[in-house]
């Protein structure tokens, strides 16, 4: 089969669940902010109520108490620190969808034994893959700046509204590929879903622990969240440009290693 002719097909066949999460991306910036002159209005019982709660807790879920006086600071706090997670459980499920489910209902060998060759079927479905992670991100993106362009009448940096977007496109990226590699090296959907969504709270967390304590700084330092911290983007109005980008070499990397076991691995009965 060509190139374009899987290409539709697997566009076709995965669009309702890109609609189903686009619309969950959305609805996150719909609950935090169409709300946010509101909480502004009520930030000094916010603070108080912060001051209270461990520092542990508070650098887990990006809470800072300079970020609640800006709009886009309490958007990016709580709301984007479930966006980073629900990224990567949104680009490990769709990998696993478009590789290992195939290995374990054997449609796989349905693509393999038309005319073309292994990596025109790998790309054709990585293709789809970051065709819908651009879209969806690329939704996000447009939904929340157009929500601060409507519901926030307090000044605020559009830049870090931006930044937010390069860093959910980030986190896709970079677990997609994590998972593809996952998916066509064990054939099997459980383990890609165990394995990427472990590694996916290990980081997490383990930055938030790593920052605090110093005998896990290492579990800081292997996170890509470190890379691309939501508090200092922030609070030094900077996009972490250059560390996306490499982020996004090193998720290459894997997605190129997955092309080659994919063109090498065979089929498991």
């Amino acid at each position: 089969m060509s190139f374009s002719n899987i290409y539709r097909k697997e566009f076709k066949w995965n669009l309702r669940t890109f609609i189903i999460w686009t619309a969950i991306f959305i609805a996150f910036t719909f609950m935090y902010i169409p709300i946010t002159d509101q909480m502004l209005q009520q930030s000094d019982a916010m603070l108080k109520f912060i001051e209270k709660m461990p520092k542990l807790l508070l650098q887990m879920f990006s809470f800072d108490p300079e970020l609640l006086t800006r709009p886009e600071g309490l958007f990016g706090s709580e709301g984007m620190s479930f966006v980073y997670i629900l990224s990567a459980i949104f680009a490990s499920m769709f990998a696993g969808s478009l590789f290992s489910k195939e290995f374990e209902q054997k449609t796989i060998e349905y693509l393999l034994v038309k005319p073309g060759s292994r990596l025109t079927v790998f790309f054709s479905k990585v293709a789809v893959m970051f065709t819908f992670i651009l879209l969806l991100v690329g939704a996000f993106t447009i939904s929340e700046t157009r929500l601060f362009e409507l519901f926030v009448h307090m000044e605020y940096n559009v830049k870090v509204l931006y930044a937010f977007g390069l860093y959910a496109l980030t986190v896709q990226v970079f677990f997609a590929s994590l998972a593809t590699l996952i998916s066509v090296s064990t054939q099997k959907s459980s383990l890609n879903t165990s394995i990427t969504i472990g590694l996916t709270i290990f980081m997490y967390f383990g930055d938030s622990l790593g920052r605090s304590f110093e005998n896990l700084k290492w579990m800081s330092i292997i996170s890509i969240f470190r890379y691309i911290p939501l508090i200092d983007t922030i609070k030094n109005n900077q996009m972490m440009l250059g560390n996306a980008f490499i982020i996004m070499l090193i998720s290459m990397i894997f997605l190129f290693t997955g092309a080659w076991v994919f063109s090498k691995t065979d089929i498991k009965v």
